[in-house]
């Protein structure tokens, strides 16, 4: 049996670099299997927008251009099996848009296995309301108050179809909605034969693809220290060696940039995990308290101590439906006083609309330069002398004339407004729909997957020339230092002044919540977190922001904690509506009284 697998992760959302399969496969071609996820809660709805104008859309195009890419290096001789979650709402129309773009490219035959069963719409609508079923998550309300503005509803499948189509012999693997994770639990369960009620290893793997799923993430992308991350230009995906345990080392291409470092995997292993002790997945209930991470070589971490228990008996369900119309415009205010011009500019805006008569829901005034994206911050650090600021203002209403009304009154600012009023080149904001996130359950009972199969025609005959794979010839980089790189860490606690030069840290969003997981620099100031980092001291630090509870999850063995900040996301107009910049906010906090400085 195989002992050892390498899995990389080549795409981290629609829309991330997209010629990654073809440098992470040109870089490493020896890659048992590589991995490509595509769907956030967004990107659903705008599937079904398309779907509605063309049955045969509702998938992600841009991965039909990757696998036409990757023909070369299947016709090369490649071995690497390929899997993504690229199907969207049409699984079986991707599938059959690679199997034309295959045979276009004089690919040899490629075998498509393509998993569905995620959509549960239809059962989503039947629901008659008398039963708690499909209540909001976060907030518990009935399924009936957006049953009639339904556009999706899938639910996260585990790693069961994903596994069956790689043992029927699929070289290709497309599916709809299946949690991040099992992409890479069922090249595993598959690779090492494993049993699916086998849960420390699904564990592992669980891990291993969590740690994978947001690609360079764990490679140096959005790092606390990201200045410090070399040759970022290039930087490269990351690879893991999962091993038959589940175990595995976390690595990348020799020749890409960026780096993996113990604190690059320890961020990503905090991001958006909720309870670190019972991470639920659709294939196993996993606890992150015992895992061990640790330096090998350079840009080599390994990863172990994963534990599993039985997987829930309930899927989670991702839900989207219509709520209205917004738009959000900016302008650019240079000059003196450049900020209080800018915020009087916004009333104006927003006071001329309501004479008119308008109403909305929600309306925003952000000055950006300022602090403005987390308003939270001491007044000391926020920057309100700047001699420029960008003005954005948006809105949300029911009413889609509401929302045109404001799109057309932003523009003459540009001569009613301060002097100094430019960067309006774009012209009038657009109108978009809001597609609200919807989080509920389903019994997996309830589910089941379903996998079928086509089979590209063997087309290397029409080829004019032999593939040849790498494209061209990979040049390894000599990598030079990054100018302008961050200050040392970690600083003596003596000198620290805030928390961001004892700890790092990384935020993200879970609906209308966050988690935000801060973790020491150094094994010595973790009592001194513990102790001084409260619930309240949190709670308190982002009240400005409608904050209705903090939760903490302590994790000694990684020298963290992670916090689940609830209701802090509800204002989803904010320029930082998924909640990226509010690591970076605490970790701006002085460290008054922190208890080893007294």
């Amino acid at each position: 049996m195989t002992q050892t697998i390498r899995i990389g992760n080549a795409q981290a959302f629609w829309g991330d670099r997209p010629s990654a399969a073809v440098d992470l496969l040109s870089q490493a071609p020896d890659l048992d299997f590589l991995t490509m996820d595509y769907l956030a809660e967004v990107s659903m709805s705008i599937l079904a927008v398309q779907r509605e104008r063309d049955p045969q859309r509702g998938f992600p195009q841009d991965f039909v251009e990757v696998v036409r890419r990757l023909a070369d290096y299947w016709a090369a001789g490649g071995r690497c099996r390929l899997i993504a979650n690229a199907g969207g709402l049409n699984p079986m129309a991707c599938a059959a848009a690679c199997q034309r773009a295959l045979e276009e490219q004089g690919c040899p035959s490629i075998t498509i296995g393509i998993v569905t069963g995620d959509d549960v719409l239809d059962l989503v609508k039947a629901d008659d309301g008398r039963s708690t079923a499909f209540l909001n998550l976060d907030d518990s309300r009935p399924m009936a108050l957006v049953q009639d503005r339904l556009v999706t509803a899938n639910a996260y499948m585990g790693c069961r179809g994903i596994r069956d189509a790689l043992d029927g012999g699929a070289q290709l693997v497309i599916t709809g909605r299946v949690a991040d994770p099992s992409l890479v639990v069922g090249a595993c369960a598959h690779a090492f034969g494993w049993s699916l009620d086998d849960w420390e290893r699904l564990a592992g793997a669980t891990v291993a693809g969590h740690l994978l799923e947001c690609g360079t993430h764990v490679t140096g992308g959005i790092a606390t220290d990201w200045l410090d991350v070399s040759d970022p230009a290039n930087i490269g995906f990351p690879i893991a060696e999962i091993d038959a345990d589940g175990s595995c080392v976390i690595t990348k291409a020799q020749s890409a940039g960026g780096c993996v470092t113990v604190d690059t995997v320890r961020e990503q292993l905090i991001y958006e995990i909720g309870d670190p002790g019972c991470y639920l997945s659709p294939d196993v209930s996993v606890s992150f308290l015992e895992l061990s991470v640790r330096e090998e070589t350079t840009n080599r971490v390994s990863v172990s101590g994963a534990k599993g228990s039985p997987r829930p008996d309930h899927l989670k369900v991702s839900a989207t439906y219509r709520d209205g119309y917004r738009a959000a415009g900016m302008l650019t205010v240079f000059g003196h006083d450049a900020i209080r011009k800018a915020r009087r500019s916004g009333e104006i805006v927003l006071k001329r609309l309501a004479d008119a008569g308008w109403t909305y829901r929600d309306a925003v005034v952000e000055c950006l330069g300022t602090g403005d994206s987390v308003p939270v911050l001491d007044e000391s650090i926020r920057n309100w002398k700047s001699y420029e600021t960008v003005l954005r203002i948006a809105v949300e209403s029911e009413d889609k004339r509401a929302v045109e009304a404001f799109s057309r009154e932003i523009i003459p600012l540009v001569t009613a407004g301060p002097q100094g009023t430019t960067g309006y080149a774009e012209g009038r904001p657009k109108v978009h729909a809001i597609f609200r996130y919807w989080p509920c359950l389903v019994s997996e009972a309830w589910i089941t997957q379903k996998i079928e199969t086509k089979l590209s025609s063997d087309t290397t005959g029409k080829r004019n020339h032999a593939a040849q794979w790498p494209p061209t010839p990979v040049v390894k980089r000599t990598v030079a230092s990054t100018e302008g790189t961050s200050e040392e860490y970690p600083r003596a606690l003596a000198t620290a002044e805030t928390l961001r030069d004892i700890a790092i840290g990384r935020s993200g969003d879970k609906g209308i919540g966050a988690n935000i997981g801060i973790l020491a620099r150094s094994p010595e100031y973790y009592s001194g977190l513990v102790e001084w980092l409260t619930e309240d001291r949190v709670q308190g630090f982002f009240e400005p922001m409608g904050v209705e509870s903090v939760t903490r999850f302590l994790m000694p063995n990684l020298g963290g904690m992670n916090f689940l900040v609830r209701g802090i996301l509800r204002r989803a107009l904010r320029n930082d509506a998924q909640g990226k910049a509010l690591a970076q906010a605490l970790l701006s906090m002085p460290l008054i009284d922190f208890p080893e400085l007294c």
